[in-house]
Parts: C-alpha cells; structure tokens; sequence
C-alpha cells in the first residue's frame, strides 16, 4: 500500500498538470459550442400586412358589362315572371296581399289536416292572425323610394335581384327574403345567374351557377351569388311540386 502512495506521491505533479489539461479543454470545448449566435423572432412578427395609404385603382382592373348602366340599377328585388303593369314613375315593389292571405290559408288547411281534426283548430287561426301581423309589420319595412307595397305596378327599369319562380312570392310577400349581394365584390360590375331549387316550404335546396346566362362574372360574384340564393327563402305552397326549378339573377355594382 505504502508503494501506491510513493507512486502517486513521485507523480502528482504530472496526474495534476493532466487533470488540468482535461479540464481546460473539456471547458474550451463547450465555450466553442457556443460561438454561433442564431437570433429566433417572436412568432407574431411578419404576420402583418402594410397596406399602402392609397390604392390607385387603374381603368383596366376595372369591368363593366356593355348591356346595362350600373346607374339605372335600382336596388331592389323583382320577380320577372310579374305581370303587373310596368312602370317608371308610380311603381309598387311587391304584389298584393291577396296572395299572401291565400298562401296563409293554404298553409292553415294543411296544418289542420295534419292536426287530425277539430282539437287544433283554435290555435291554428291564432298562428295565422300572428302570421298576418307580422306579414303587415314586415311588408312596411320594404318601402324604396317611392315605392310602397301591394299597388298594380311594378318598377320596368333594371334591378339587381330578378327571379324566376312560377307561382311563388318571397317569404311572407317581404323581397328582403330574396337577398341582395350586388354590393359585395368591390370594383367590379357584371351579371350572375344562379338555377336554384325550392321545396313547398320556399326553402332554396340548391343551387348552381349558371355560366351560359351570366357576363363578366368574377370568382367572387359567383361565390356570392350561389351563397346568397342559398339563404333567400319564399313564401310556402302546397300546390307546388315538391322540388321547384327557377333561376335568380343578381347585378353586381362596382363600388
């Protein structure tokens, strides 16, 4: 034993200066791993846009259909089947209420032969004395211009929403219910038709462009026009077939 110690005792000197080369190099080493500097940038920086404080809009980005002055365009509904009479000066958005009324009292014999008999009767004729309310309610809210609801005339000039849908009013005879996105594609103008289909319950089932009925059409008008037929609503009928085929129109209006 004692001659391990005369060894380690003969050769510390050499075991410390070892001991301290490793530690100086093991100590290097790491510092030289770190050298390198790689600067990270927080997560949300870039994310933004900067938007100019003008944007030139050139003539040539700019379409317009030949056929039709955007100018004359009135912004309402209209139903191209209408046989009203046409007219510039006096005109009446929608039809009368006659039509409502008897769309209401189809809607009641329905109910009531579904019901099965008398017990329901009594609750049925107070939804439609509700439905009439509101029918007058909305219908005073529809008012453009000059024109007012219910009259013999309808408005001969361009719109930007025409359907096409025999026998059938919008729901609750209100045209806000066939909806209007002619002033959601910016600078752009043109025409879209859209083929829809329409349950008893005036509820648009389908709907599809219609390529070979529409001029200058952007991406967004069609994405619009097939979004918007979708969510337009008429007014219900029995009589009517159980899948109904017509066509909406929609002008686009450049802003």
């Amino acid at each position: 034993m004692s001659n391990f110690f005369d060894i380690l005792d003969k050769y510390k000197y050499g075991l410390l200066a070892t001991f301290a080369a490793y530690v100086a190099l093991f100590m290097y080493l790491q510092m030289e791993s770190y050298t390198q500097y790689f600067p990270i940038q927080p997560f949300h920086e870039g994310a933004y846009v900067e938007v100019p404080e003008e944007i030139e809009i050139k003539p040539e980005n700019v379409e317009i259909p030949e056929d039709f002055n955007p100018a004359d365009v009135k912004n309402i509904s209209r139903d191209k089947n209408d046989t009203r009479e046409k007219s510039d000066d006096k005109w009446f958005q929608n039809k009368s209420l006659s039509q409502v009324e008897q769309s209401v009292k189809d809607y009641e014999k329905k109910l009531f032969e579904e019901s099965g008999g008398e017990a329901q009767r009594k609750k049925i004729q107070q939804e439609m004395e509700d439905r009439k309310k509101q029918n007058n309610t909305n219908n005073n809210k529809t008012k453009d211009n000059n024109a007012t609801t219910g009259g013999n005339k309808s408005y001969s000039g361009d719109v930007m929403v025409d359907w096409v849908l025999s026998n059938r009013i919008p729901h609750q005879n209100n045209n806000w219910y066939v909806r209007n996105p002619g002033y959601t594609c910016g600078y752009s103008s043109g025409r879209v038709t859209v083929q829809i289909k329409v349950n008893q319950n005036g509820d648009v089932v389908f709907a599809n462009y219609d390529a070979a009925r529409s001029s200058n059409a952007t991406t967004c008008m069609v994405e619009q026009a097939v979004k918007y037929a979708k969510l337009s609503r008429f007014g219900y009928s029995g009589s009517a077939p159980k899948m109904q085929d017509g066509t909406i129109t929609y002008t686009f209006i450049s802003q």
